[in-house]
């Protein structure tokens, strides 16, 4: 009868403690799996996550490529511009995700860029595993795309898929010669580019033109007076946020190099994920710089 009285209580201990805490004790065999994600953080994610919650485009990305869109449970906004995400559920825009849709699609697993400290700490507070992601450099991508394939069990493919990209890039990597043509690559509103030290910056350079904001560092705002002094051979503007024709009717860009030489080009947005389509991205630039160069990804 003691036994039996003592093993009662240890249950009732339990079952207080897990709703103290909030989470119940972990089943045999359920125990999930320590990995370090991009900011040297060690996170434990589920042995087999079947429902995630992807707040990045990398990630998005890599988990479609690796054939794993069914884990996906949500995606932000901005990832509907991956090939295959335009049908997934849209859970925020950015690090703004409400809480009740969480809860409602059972998350068991969330990527967040390295910057969204308040979707982290949210997603945190519900008990979610948080995987920060960041991959601001081309030569951050196979060692990205190894990280989310890990997280879902997904380790072998997701080698495969970091060492073709490795591959590719070997083979793009352009020769120098002259700093190639002055590029102007516009972000999402007028005058926003991004210096060196930068996934843009790299894939202009590796496309074979130079950057006319390499000088600074990170998200840049220029004057229309500082782009006219850098006088870019090309001009090349995100799909959906403006056309060459409203470019050149800017005060003053007229006179640009680009504009008069019909050389202001509009590129896929999906060409800036940072991903496994790096390859084809760079191609498509170089297709655009030097056309006749080996465009092969």
């Amino acid at each position: 009868m003691l036994p039996r009285l003592l093993s009662i209580i240890g249950w009732v201990a339990v079952m207080m403690l897990a709703s103290l805490t909030g989470r119940t004790a972990p089943l045999a065999g359920a125990a999930g799996r320590a990995v370090m994600d991009s900011t040297k953080q060690t996170v434990v994610v589920p042995a087999n996550p079947q429902r995630v919650l992807s707040l990045c485009t990398t990630a998005t990305d890599t988990l479609l490529r690796l054939g794993e869109g069914a884990r996906l449970a949500g995606i932000d906004e901005y990832s509907r511009v991956v090939a295959g995400a335009t049908n997934l559920t849209v859970l925020g825009k950015g690090s703004a995700i409400a809480r009740e849709q969480v809860l409602a699609r059972g998350i068991d697993l969330a990527f967040v860029w390295w910057f969204q400290e308040d979707a982290a700490r949210l997603l945190t507070d519900l008990r979610v595993p948080v995987v920060r992601l960041r991959c601001g450099r081309a030569s951050e991508v196979p060692d990205t795309i190894r990280l989310v394939g890990h997280c879902v069990g997904a380790t072998n493919a997701a080698e495969t898929l970091a060492r073709s990209v490795t591959e590719k890039l070997t083979r793009l990597t352009p020769a120098r010669t002259n700093g190639g043509p002055r590029v102007y690559l516009e972000l999402y509103s007028p005058f926003k580019t991004s210096g060196a030290d930068s996934y843009l910056n790299d894939l202009i350079e590796l496309a074979g033109g130079h950057n006319i904001a390499a000088k600074g560092n990170g998200a840049l705002l220029l004057s229309s007076e500082q782009l006219l002094a850098a006088d870019p051979e090309w001009v090349v503007l995100l799909a959906g946020f403006g056309t060459p024709e409203q470019f050149s009717r800017r005060g003053g860009l007229g006179s640009l190099a680009a504009v008069k030489a019909g050389r202001v080009h509009v590129l896929d947005r999906y060409h800036l994920v940072a991903g496994a389509g790096l390859p084809e991205g760079v191609a498509a630039l170089r297709q655009l710089f030097q056309p006749k160069s080996s465009t092969k990804p």
